[in-house]
């Protein structure tokens, strides 16, 4: 064979690997990935939208109205008081009780009675808010998208429905405070129904949202424990908005659908014609370092697209299984921040992130956040749950119960448990009559009803080191309070 025979054939191989070898890596990892998900399959896990697809119903018909009256009311944030306003850890002043609410809109100015406003706002947006209660009461709206499609809708239901909770929270605080029992009751409801209107939705943004509004729903319900005049089927009612929810089920069901959506978005990624178009332009302002990216990031993107995004999605859809897994855990009471940790312990989901052209690595985080967000909303669901149990039981009994199995099978069905680490609430009654009720916390310790924040975080029930429903203030610390809000900031000298 001659030499330029033998060069063309040693080219031909060197070509030919190239070509192949790339193409053999790209089967490889498909291979992996259908495998995988045949053996999901085979163990029962279902993987496709249509499965978790909720079905639209026929009698939805209020959804546009709803959310057309909806956008027309102005935003009730910056008006409404803060209700359960943390004054010091453990303790929360009753806005309602308030002569003056002062309100802090300009941290350079001093606090506002935020009651002429709220007085206006309601006044002038009754009949608005009247219809959309109609419409709460009648049912008929629903958030359901067709999930089969790549890009979906995500802003203007949940900022509508958002908006509304914090005007429904208004309202009723406002209520409370002018001895409307029966119209604050209304309001109350129906911030609890906006807060569930998210429930069939399987997408985790507007499951996220509905937790937002959960937390801040609780925060009204505190305030309308602190008002007597309830009856026990009022209470009934009011419970029943909370005690009744499968936050946990629900967030896995959502987290399989995101897992179903998946391969959408990772073709989207493959097929995307921006071709990494900021390695060019890095090039040409700087052809040192961009020529150095040229040869080392433009083909570890194209190795991506062609190889390693298959080795992703399998890689996804393990962790996937391993939050779902977990959330399955939870609700069979174990402690989901405890297997959370074994698993980051073990290096599992460290693993999984790769260093370039990565759909992974943000995923891990926010869906560690999503489920985290769950178990809190559904602690706090717990908290409000036995709150309300507590207050129908004392109006029955005329004292609060020594233990909170007491409140069980007549005011709860089982002791509502602590999501945090898998154990019942924590509840103890004090010598005076009243009682500390509360969640382990974030932490998953025990630390004894220490409402305390954490280090640099700011005031609030929710960062504590364990999770207090707080007692009402009194006037005195009310007033104390407020004095030290209203004192002039220091404003530092100029060196």
């Amino acid at each position: 064979m001659s030499r330029k025979r033998k060069i063309w054939v040693v080219v031909s191989v060197a070509v030919a690997l190239v070509m192949l070898i790339p193409l053999w890596l790209r089967w490889q990892a498909q291979w992996h990935l259908n495998a995988y998900r045949k053996k999901l399959i085979a163990s029962g896990e279902k993987l496709t939208v249509e499965e978790f697809a909720p079905k639209r119903k026929s009698q939805a018909t209020n959804t546009a109205l709803f959310l057309k009256l909806g956008a027309t009311l102005p935003s009730f944030g910056d008006l409404s008081p803060s209700a359960m306003q943390p004054i010091k850890p453990g303790v929360a002043r009753v806005a309602w009780r308030q002569l003056q609410c002062l309100e802090k809109t300009d941290e350079k100015k001093p606090a506002i009675d935020v009651w002429p406003a709220i007085r206006d706002a309601v006044r002038t947006n009754e009949a608005t808010l009247g219809k959309l209660q109609g419409l709460l009461n009648a049912g008929g709206i629903e958030f359901i998208q067709d999930y089969s499609q790549p890009d979906l809708v995500f802003d203007s239901h949940l900022v509508t429905a958002k908006e509304l909770v914090r005007a429904f929270i208004a309202t009723s605080v406002l209520a409370l405070h002018q001895g409307q029992t029966q119209e604050a009751f209304e309001d109350l409801k129906s911030s609890g129904t906006i807060s569930q209107l998210f429930a069939n939705d399987p997408l985790m943004i507007d499951q996220l949202v509905r937790y937002a509004c959960m937390v801040i729903a609780a925060s009204v319900f505190w305030e309308a424990l602190q008002a007597g005049g309830w009856t026990d089927e009022q209470l009934a009612q009011l419970q029943h908005q909370w005690d009744g929810l499968a936050i946990l089920a629900d967030a896995g069901s959502s987290l399989a659908m995101e897992r179903a959506r998946a391969p959408m978005g990772f073709q989207q990624a493959r097929t995307a014609q921006e071709a990494k178009p900021e390695i060019w332009n890095d090039f040409l302002l700087n052809t040192r370092t961009g020529a150095r990216e040229l040869l080392t990031e433009y083909p570890r993107y194209w190795g991506w697209r062609w190889i390693w995004s298959y080795q992703d999605e399998q890689h996804y859809l393990e962790f996937m299984q391993t939050m779902i897994e977990a959330t399955r855990e939870a609700q069979k009471r174990h402690s989901f921040l405890a297997l959370l940790k074994d698993q980051n312990a073990g290096g599992f989901l460290t693993q999984m992130i790769a260093p370039n052209f990565d759909l992974l690595g943000s995923e891990i985080g926010i869906t560690e956040s999503f489920v985290s967000q769950a178990l809190r909303a559904q602690t706090v669901a717990n908290l409000v749950t036995t709150a309300i149990a507590l207050e129908r039981y004392r109006l029955t009994h005329h004292a609060y119960p020594a233990a909170l199995a007491n409140l069980a099978p007549e005011f709860v069905q089982a002791v509502p448990v602590d999501c945090m680490d898998g154990h019942d609430l924590r509840y103890r009654l004090n010598p005076d009559g009243t009682y500390l009720l509360y969640s382990v916390g974030e932490d998953g310790v025990d630390n004894g009803g220490d409402p305390t924040p954490e280090k640099e975080k700011r005031l609030y029930f929710l960062n504590g080191r364990d999770w207090v429903w707080p007692r009402p203030a009194t006037d005195e610390e009310v007033q104390a309070y407020e004095a030290e809000q209203n004192k002039p900031k220091a404003v530092p000298k100029r060196p």
